[in-house]
């Protein structure tokens, strides 16, 4: 299945070129931030506290200008998975409030840590062509691809993350991490610096449970299922999170579980 008629490849074969590129390039580092991973892990995305700059340098703002209210500025966030491509949520872009899959209304900052400061390291890119995935419906495959007008520039504030290798697809036993901009509560604002917070993956099983009354939740499909420890709420994604990686640690390096969908509202149980 294919796209509106001016793109020329279906979503998933998109999705297999920038596997390719990323595994041809795996000399190329991926996964690493400028503390070699190594800096301590502390507990707003909500209940959670701030990065260190540099900390996840593949987290993207992704920013809108909308064609009649102007520039919004950020809008969702995104990730860096290649020189030229950012994974975020198909909602951001076609959603109650709009529908703008175009490219031409959005834009990438790569290397963001506080939104309202200039820090020196921030880099702004046009985005060229966007591919939301051709069976997306309601928070059904919620995933899109934006391809940037020309490849980043890297820098020890800017790397890709590593996609997961095809022999792992679970993350129930990992270290995993959600990061954001989005608001510290579901009645304040967003957050002006990047923040993180640890989660865990559970069985969607879990998930279905919890939302079969809304959402049917895939077993082994396109949903990804995680939340706090205790299941009681308190900490996890907000508005503006969208699109923002799950990060989890493999061994020594950051790898690509997932992006952030949608929840309870704002770290409810």
């Amino acid at each position: 299945m294919r796209f509106e008629a001016h793109h020329a490849f279906p979503f998933v074969a998109v999705l297999s070129i920038i596997s390719s590129q990323v595994a041809a390039k795996s000399q190329n580092v991926c996964g690493i931030n400028r503390y070699n991973n190594e800096i301590p892990l502390t507990e707003r995305i909500v209940g959670g506290n701030r990065s260190y700059e540099g900390e996840w340098p593949w987290q993207v703002s992704i920013r809108l200008t909308h064609p009649q209210a102007g520039k919004v500025g950020h809008w969702c966030g995104g990730v860096l998975v290649d020189k030229e491509w950012i994974i975020t949520a198909a909602h951001c872009l076609i959603n109650p409030l709009f529908m703008l899959p175009q490219a031409k209304h959005w834009e990438v900052r790569v290397g963001e840590y506080h939104q309202k400061m200039d820090d020196g390291y921030e880099q702004t890119y046009q985005v060229s062509d966007v591919f939301h995935y051709p069976l997306y419906k309601g928070y059904d495959n919620d995933i899109a691809l934006m391809k940037l007008a020309e490849p980043v520039k890297i820098s020890e504030f800017v790397q890709p993350i590593c996609l997961p290798p095809s022999t792992h697809t679970e993350f129930f036993d990992k270290e995993c991490i959600a990061s954001g901009w989005g608001k510290l509560d579901h009645n304040k604002k967003g957050s002006d610096v990047l923040q993180k917070v640890r989660i865990k993956v559970f069985n969607n099983a879990l998930c279905q449970t919890a939302y079969f009354n809304k959402f049917k939740i895939t077993i082994r499909t396109w949903h990804l299922c995680a939340g706090t420890d205790d299941e009681k709420g308190g900490k996890g994604t907000c508005h503006g999170d969208s699109g923002g990686p799950l990060q989890c640690k493999i061994g020594s390096t950051w790898y690509l579980a997932g992006i952030t969908s949608f929840g309870s509202g704002c770290a409810k149980p």
